[in-house]
Parts: structure tokens; sequence; C-alpha cells
């Protein structure tokens, strides 16, 4: 009997362990032929949202926000005929410090293949209806912006992203751009970075000393490494390097970073080449203090990369796409907040080709939630985390 209590008693611990890292798949409201998931914070919750393809050739922007135990009613955001629908160049929301809702999505400007821009949407009814505030950008002309973050800042949104107005003119480089929306206005538009990498996704969040911003760069030498811009009191930095990799690139390889904070510890996940070997890296330091950070390697097998970062009180979470037994896999890395590896797993086979699209990560209910995209249907996982 003794034997029987001891063999209940750790098969109980093994139970709870493995339940500890169960990765669940969730059901989305989302229809077929659907892409481009993404999470927000939103409310107690977040709201997912997603890009729904149509054969006629009017795609939609829809959200549903989760209510803690299901998706509430789904709402459209926005509709077009032109709407530039890719893996890579997703659309995203975020919830202002006023409690309105804003939304970004690609619409084709002209009729070259990569002339498009970014147009903004706002909701005052917690995502009801939505009304069309126009183009973010000043610049109208028939060349490629996008890669869009948004952030709250003060009583506003900032917003970031890549505008390659000066592409159209000989020898013109990619920017990376910046403008605050307030309320059904957009203003201060400026630029950061005058020669930017063309087409990875940027990242950014506001800390205590105002907003960072993390992309990928490009020399003249075409180093293609990441870099990050600071701005305090309505001033931004010089562009900085995160990390001297020296990934030597002729090309983009729509491979961005991923930044989150908490505290005063800002974390950035970023895939990089290092000595002709891909890895995925998470790289902490404390808020002002880049140079004496440390760089924590989650993944040197030859890695995709892709990655999305999450924090919490208490660990740091990042989701990228690897290969386990010859197999592409989405993984997760638990780091503390020392930098620390606690746990490293496998969520769930992917697709490796473009595909599976963008991951994207958020905690929330105590889960760690994931979105991808899988045979043109966007797919949500969760796994029970420490907050």
């Amino acid at each position: 009997m003794k034997h029987l209590i001891t063999f209940l008693f750790y098969l109980l611990i093994v139970i709870k362990s493995t339940n500890a890292f169960t990765f669940e798949k969730m059901k989305t409201p989302a229809n077929e032929n659907a892409l481009a998931p993404n999470l927000c914070s939103f409310g107690d919750h977040f709201a997912l949202s997603w890009i729904e393809r149509n054969q006629k050739g009017t795609d939609k922007l829809k959200m549903a926000s989760w209510n803690g135990l299901k998706f509430d009613e789904q709402n459209l955001i926005a509709q077009s005929k032109k709407m530039f629908a890719n893996w890579a160049d997703i659309p995203s929301l975020i919830e202002a410090p006023s409690g309105d809702l804003y939304a970004n999505w690609l619409n084709r400007i002209g009729n070259k293949t990569f002339a498009y821009g970014v147009r903004i949407e706002r909701s005052v009814n917690r995502g009801k209806s939505w009304d069309s505030i126009g183009w973010l950008h000043n610049d109208t002309s028939a060349t490629e912006h996008g890669f869009v973050s948004l952030i709250p800042e003060d009583s506003h949104v900032r917003a970031f992203w890549l505008d390659g107005q000066m592409m159209s003119k000989p020898k013109g480089k990619m920017m990376l751009r910046s403008a605050i929306i307030d309320g059904d206005q957009i203003k201060d538009e400026c630029v950061l970075d005058d020669d930017v990498c063309t087409c990875c996704p940027t990242s950014a969040i506001q800390l205590s000393s105002g907003p960072i911003v993390v992309y990928r760069n490009r020399s003249p030498q075409e180093i293609r490494d990441i870099s990050f811009v600071l701005g305090k009191d309505r001033k931004w930095s010089k562009p900085t390097r995160l990390q001297a990799d020296n990934w030597l690139m002729p090309g983009c390889p729509v491979n961005g970073a991923s930044i989150a904070t908490t505290g005063n510890l800002v974390a950035v996940s970023r895939f990089t080449i290092i000595n002709k070997k891909a890895q995925v890296i998470l790289r902490l330091f404390m808020a002002g203090q880049n140079k004496s950070g440390k760089d924590i390697v989650l993944d040197k097998n030859a890695p995709i990369g892709r990655s999305a970062t999450v924090c919490t009180k208490d660990s740091i979470y990042t989701v990228w796409i690897g290969f386990e037994k010859k197999r592409s896999v989405l993984r997760m890395a638990e780091v503390s907040l020392a930098g620390e590896i606690k746990e490293m797993t496998t969520l769930t086979q992917i697709d490796e080709t473009r595909s599976s699209g963008m991951p994207r990560a958020i905690f929330s209910g105590n889960y760690l939630w994931v979105s991808w995209t899988d045979s043109n249907q966007i797919q949500l996982g969760r796994l029970k985390a420490d907050g």
C-alpha cells in the first residue's frame, strides 16, 4: 500500500509537470482562406485580428475579442478590393490610453506590385464599428510603406513604419519613420533612420523614459544587424546597433526583432547569422544600459526565426520557428529575468515556408497565447504559464 501511494504521488507530479507545458489548440472565429493573425491586449483580455481573402476580390480585416471563456462576435474593421494581404507585413491593433482602438492595414497605391501604403482605422465603441482616419504617412507615392508598430504614448498612440518614398529616386533608400495618432489626427511625422532594411518587421515598446523601436538596419557595406532608436522629451537618439553580429546580407531576410519589457528590464529576440551560422538570440539589458546586456542563444540549429517575445513579472517567453528531428516546428523558451533558460519546448509542428506567416504572442489570463497560419487557416494556441 505504501508503494502504491508513493507511485501515485510521483505520477501526480509527472502529470502536473506535463500539463504545465501542454500546448492547447484553440478554435478561432476566422473562416478558411484566412491569414495574417495578430494579437493585442484589449481590456482585461485580448483581441485577435486577421485577414479573410475573398475570391471575388474584396479582402476583409476582422477582429474578435476574447472574454475569458470564448471569442465574442467578430467585427469588420476594413474591407477593400485593393488590400495588400501578405504573409509578412500583417495588420495590428492597439488599445489607446483613451480606450479607443486603432488598426493598421495595407492598401495598394497605383498598379505596381509593391506600391502600397498604410491605412489607419479608429473605433470609439470597443471595436463594434470603425471609421477610417486615412493614410498614416504624408507621402502617397507608388512605393512601399509598411511593417508598422503601434504603442501607447501619453494620451495617444505612436506609430513606427518603414517608408520607401525615396526609393523611387536613383539610389534612394528605405527609411524608418514615426508619427503620433491623436484622436482622428495624424501628426508630427519624422524620420528616425534614412537607410534601413527594406522589409523586416519593426517592434516597439514604451519605457518610462520614452519609446524604443527595434528594426533591421542596413550599412553601406550591406551589414544588416538589428538597431534601435530611443525617444525622450520629443527628441530621438541616433540609431544604435543592438549587437555587432556583422551579418553580411545583400538582400532583405524578412526577419525582424521583437522587443518586450518588464520593470526596467528590456528583452529583444532576434534572428541573425554569425560566422555563417543562423541563430535565434535573446538579449537582456536594463533600460539605458544596452552595452552591459547579456545574449542568450536560444537556437543555433539553423532556425528559420520570425521570433516573438513577451514578458511577465517573472519570466521572458520567446517563440520562433526552428527544427526538431528535421521537422520544422514552433519552439518556445522561457527565460528567467536573470537570463537563465528555465524551459525549452516544442509547441507544434509548423510549415517552414512563408505560408506559416509571422508567429505572434501575447500573455493574458495566465496563458501564453500564440498565433500563426497553417494551410490558409489561422491557428491559435495557448500554454499555461507563470504570471
